[in-house]
């Protein structure tokens, strides 16, 4: 299988633990396994305002876009954000000024507003480092969905197979060569 980014977040994720989504239940009925999930109530943001919010929410699905499996958007990393965020002051003034570096090259105009093109050349040209905020935003936003969504169901389990009884006699770790010392 070719290295892609998805291959290498699932080798980093794999040690990473599970934890049950809030408002599921399990029941066993007659040999049969039925899941009965909660519908998610409506989300108020701790900390973004609601037009930062809707931003986010597009920003972590750009980093990790629904494929076979669901995306950031989709296993709810903006609201795993947003509360880690909300409990943080030094967080809190780092999405601040990324999220006014980013209001500033999306010319003034709602991020969600513009092209996907256009999202993406700004955070392609974000990732190149050229921008010393850019890169500095980038960074936060790639770091901060990358966690949030491997600590969900949808990032362990569905994307990665994880199961949680899963014994692995060694790990390799990182077998590119840049990464070898």
């Amino acid at each position: 299988m070719p290295t892609s980014r998805r291959n290498v977040l699932k080798t980093i994720a794999s040690a990473a633990a599970v934890s049950p989504l809030a408002g599921q239940h399990e029941h066993h009925a007659a040999n049969e396994f039925v899941q009965i999930s909660a519908a998610k109530p409506t989300y108020k943001p701790k900390f973004f305002s609601p037009a930062q919010f809707a931003t986010l929410q597009v920003l972590v699905d750009l980093i990790i876009p629904r494929t076979d499996t669901p995306g950031a958007a989709d296993a709810g990393a903006h609201r795993i954000i947003d509360t880690s965020v909300s409990r943080n002051k030094v967080l809190q003034t780092a999405w601040r000024d990324g999220l006014q570096w980013l209001h500033e090259q999306s010319k003034n105009k709602p991020f969600p507003a513009i092209s996907q093109d256009e999202q993406v050349a700004i955070l392609t040209a974000a990732s190149n480092g050229s921008d010393t905020k850019g890169m500095k935003f980038f960074t936060l936003l790639k770091g901060a969905t990358v966690d949030a969504y491997y600590s969900t169901q949808e990032g362990l389990t569905t994307e990665l197979g994880w199961n949680a009884n899963t014994f692995l006699p060694e790990f390799k770790g990182c077998t590119h060569k840049e990464h070898q010392s």
